[in-house]
């Protein structure tokens, strides 16, 4: 079991294990549940980081749902742009509808903040967040998160999804950068 991965000159020591992670994505997927039974739920997904997060908690959804994407980008290496790009946008109705977005990582929360203020302008019914990792200490904004696996302290992680100039995505456990 590695313990330890080194990237583009960097070490990334294991934070939290696919055994972890599948426990707390089971407990979301519950809560989802819960939270939506007998409604139709909308999943929008936000690219790239997102997919492994959504795909294991989408398998324990048992609510009625559709699944959408989309995807943004405000990252450059380990450090954010501070300029959002829609790369591929909402392309249903969202009006009347309850929402669920589904992101990897909350840092400061600009690009949600966006997003969500963008989705507001077409009146759904709801709009929540499904999170697997949030960084209280990093985040600017004022919007819900109602479910969220866990929180973390504002330090740059990878695996299950999260990148380094679109590497580690394929790492079963999530890495953080290491200290020096």
């Amino acid at each position: 079991m590695t313990k330890k991965v080194t990237l583009n000159d960097m070490t990334f020591v294991k934070m939290i294990e696919k055994s972890i992670l599948k426990e707390k994505v089971k407990e979301l997927a519950d809560q989802i549940n819960k939270e939506y039974e007998g409604e139709f739920l909308e999943l929008i997904v936000v690219l790239k980081g997102a997919f492994i997060f959504a795909s294991d908690l989408i398998r324990n959804l048992t609510v009625d749902h559709a699944i959408h994407f989309v995807q943004f980008s405000s990252y450059s290496g380990t450090k954010s742009t501070n300029e959002i790009k829609e790369k591929l946008a909402v392309n249903f109705d969202v009006e009347g509808k309850n929402i669920l977005i589904v992101e990897d990582i909350i840092d400061t929360g600009n690009t949600l903040d966006f997003f969500i203020k963008k989705l507001k302008k077409k009146h759904p019914k709801s709009i929540h967040i499904a999170v697997l990792l949030f960084k209280p200490n990093a985040f600017k904004h004022d919007f819900p998160v109602k479910f969220k696996a866990f929180d973390i302290d504002d330090k740059f992680v990878i695996g299950y999804g999260l990148d380094l100039d679109e590497k580690a995505r394929h790492l079963k456990h999530i890495y953080q950068l290491e200290e020096e």
